[in-house]
């Protein structure tokens, strides 16, 4: 039986190389390529045969989890997905996991907890440690549209209105209402406001 094949994507390839050296000690699974941007991950997906998890990190150089997500939904629906963030990033694993990502590990649990979880994977279980359990049933409903975390993932990669409406096919005023929406319901009245509380998770 071939075990199946680990590819890491994060935009810094120090933080790849790190969660790759913690994977190349696991018997279960075989490292495979890690990537830093869309291109990259793709190439690597390509390449590879058989059974793929792909331990990906909120922020690719040129997409956010959203984006990668999406994209692996669509062309490899097949490869299981572990996404790895920081305490601070807590908003994106809210919707990593409403996007269908197998399994979730803080950064700070990973040397514990990535094991574990590619063991479980290996047997065919998506696993959510209990503690991301615990703060995704404890916390507030979820008060935004999928359209406003896509909105608010390009403000927080630094895109202008003008880039936001060309990215998502909108025009530049209807950015403007969503973004007046997003204030509103973020209690903020500044971008900085507005993405400081999204990356915190405080929405």
């Amino acid at each position: 039986m071939t075990v199946p094949s680990v590819i890491v994507a994060d935009r810094q390839a120090i933080v790849c190389q790190g969660i790759g050296s913690l994977v190349a000690q696991l018997p279960d699974v075989a490292l495979g390529t890690h990537a830093t941007d869309m291109a990259g991950l793709r190439r690597a997906l390509n390449e590879t045969e058989g059974c793929t998890i792909v331990i990906v990190g909120v922020r690719l150089a040129d997409a956010d989890i959203n984006g990668v997500l999406d994209m692996l939904r669509r062309e490899f629906p097949d490869a299981m997905v572990v996404v790895v963030a920081e305490e601070t990033e807590f908003a994106f694993i809210r919707t990593a996991v409403k996007s269908g990502a197998n399994s979730v590990c803080m950064m700070s649990q990973i040397l514990v907890s990535l094991p574990k979880i590619l063991g479980k994977l290996v047997e065919g279980h998506s696993i959510l440690p209990t503690d991301v359990l615990r703060r995704l049933t404890s916390d507030n409903g979820d008060s935004l549209t999928r359209r406003e975390h896509e909105i608010l993932g390009l403000l927080v990669n630094g895109l202008t209105n003008f880039q936001i409406s060309a990215r998502l096919g909108l025009s530049e005023n209807t950015v403007k209402y969503y973004l007046k929406t997003i204030y509103q319901k973020l209690d903020v009245n500044s971008r900085g406001g507005a993405i400081a509380k999204y990356v915190a998770g405080q929405y």
